[in-house]
């Protein structure tokens, strides 16, 4: 059996915290100490030895990279734009982000999600190279390539539930 990975953030915060999400447990630590030091690991260890039986499955893979960039290449060439950069980085709290200068940032944990999921999300942000919020005009573009967008929206947020 798979050991659940476990990643390590540093941040602004008095306490340590942990919690497990599909596929890896987060630790959260404050600025002052680091992954290795004593009372760090002892507070893992302590955190895993209390989850048990209860820690976090890895996921069977619902998606891939490369179905979403194909994905990407698709709704690019529906909506009839030009990502200036496409990239994947690991976000705690959002899905993907578009920028102004037409960087659309995915969240690699996509992977988590069923690929009509994924591909709501991927309209989503490339919708956002024509329209860089969310207006009518926005939500319209989005409907016009994606007329179920509603479920899914909501099938993501139930979802968000057992994440963050």
């Amino acid at each position: 059996m798979p050991q659940t990975p476990i990643k390590v953030y540093r941040q602004k915060r008095r306490s340590l915290m942990m919690r497990a999400v599909p596929g890896v447990v987060e630790v959260y630590i404050p600025h002052q100490f680091y992954e290795d030091d004593r009372v760090v690991q002892d507070f893992i260890a302590k955190g895993l030895q209390e989850m048990g039986d209860d820690l976090p499955a890895i996921p069977p893979e619902k998606t891939s990279r490369q179905i979403i960039q194909r994905m990407v290449d698709e709704y690019a060439r529906r909506f009839d734009v030009n990502p200036g950069r496409v990239q994947f980085r690991d976000m705690r709290r959002k899905w993907g982000s578009c920028s102004s200068r037409g960087t659309v940032t995915l969240n690699s944990r996509l992977c988590w999600l069923e690929a009509d999921l994924a591909e709501y999300i991927v309209c989503h942000e490339l919708a956002h190279l024509i329209e860089l919020n969310h207006s009518k005009a926005f939500w319209a573009l989005v409907e016009q390539q994606m007329p179920d967008y509603k479920q899914r929206m909501q099938r993501l947020r139930d979802f968000e539930k057992t994440l963050w």
